[in-house]
């Protein structure tokens, strides 16, 4: 048992040794393309969104029904970002998606993308489980550097309390990005590590229904959550995120959020970066509300916030925008 754990100490410190650099933050610590994200406090490591898995926990895809197919767009401020994705969920063998992010400065600055594959499935109804396979792109000047990486994603859901009225749902969440600490070479001939993020969280959802009132869904919901971030191969961006949800009808959902993230320290840096975030959300289900037999949902979210100020002196003197469209066939 000691070899056994002096040699995985030794593979943790080779694996880790190298630093992360502050490169590629706009794809990693930037706006989130999941506007419900943003706005729940940038919480990832639980299901709050199972489409946008570049960002999110590839764990949560599981827990997505039928087939999916969901866009995102940022705007007003550069850089923009677009993300889009499919997926697919067959129940017998798991959950199968593909995303793409993209981030344009327009012109010749550069363009960055993210390719991401994912599956996940449940384990004998212990836990869910998700491997993520992602493709980093930058286009610099004509020219192209890319690289890979993967990251893993865990969650296991706990039901406190349920009977035909009350729901109450405990889930424990944890993500590890770029868990062999995988690097690229940059235009100038040097190497750019990527940052090996782990995260954990813990989400409380409670939800009231009553059919005598309203007999399409529950009637009211509440969500809560926390999430604790560190990198294993910098001692910067350590984080502590708050985030909350109310739904009614599973329809309107507003959301609430904070978080405070710490940066590096010297003259540009911030010390820490500190924000509260906040949207809203509809879902639109054809087959409960418009008396239809198609299994159809459109679910829309947005957030509209401040530009995170990461100087000393603050400069922020616009919003920006982000909006999701979800479409869902056979939930």
């Amino acid at each position: 048992m000691k070899k056994s754990l002096s040699i995985l100490l030794l593979l943790s410190s080779y694996i880790f040794a190298q630093s992360y650099d502050a490169s590629e933050i706009f794809m990693f610590f930037g706006r989130q393309p999941s506007a419900k994200t943003e706005a729940m406090g940038r919480i990832l490591t639980l299901n709050y969104d199972s489409n946008f898995l570049t960002q999110s926990n590839p764990a949560a895809l599981v827990y997505s029904k039928g087939s999916k197919i969901f866009f995102s767009h940022s705007s007003h401020v550069n850089p923009t970002d677009n993300s889009g994705g499919v997926s697919y969920n067959t129940n017998s063998i798991g959950a199968f998606a593909f995303n793409i992010q993209s981030i344009d400065w327009g012109g010749n600055i550069p363009t960055d993308k993210l390719y991401t594959f994912t599956y996940s499935n449940e384990l004998n109804d212990w836990f869910s489980y998700g491997i993520n396979a992602n493709l980093f792109e930058k286009k610099y000047y004509g020219s192209t550097q890319s690289n890979t990486f993967f990251e893993i994603g865990i969650l296991r859901e706990f039901k406190l309390f349920q009977n035909t009225q009350i729901k109450d749902i405990l889930l424990i969440g944890t993500q590890m990005k770029n868990i062999f600490n995988q690097k690229r070479m940059n235009s100038f001939g040097s190497t750019n590590y990527f940052p090996s993020i782990f995260r954990v969280g813990v989400s409380n959802v409670v939800e009231y229904t009553n059919e005598r009132i309203y007999d399409k869904s529950h009637l009211i919901g509440f969500t809560s959550g926390f999430e604790y971030q560190d990198l294993f191969n910098s001692d910067s961006r350590t984080a502590y995120k708050f985030g909350g949800e109310l739904s009614l009808l599973d329809i309107i959902y507003l959301r609430i959020g904070y978080y405070s993230e710490t940066l590096r320290e010297n003259s540009y840096w911030n010390k820490n970066l500190e924000e509260f975030t906040y949207g809203f959300g509809f879902n639109f289900n054809l087959e409960h509300y418009l008396n239809s037999y198609l299994p159809l949902s459109i679910r829309f979210d947005y957030v509209s916030l401040p530009v995170p100020s990461y100087k000393i002196i603050n400069y922020r003197d616009q919003d920006f925008n982000t909006f999701n469209l979800i479409i869902n066939y056979g939930f």
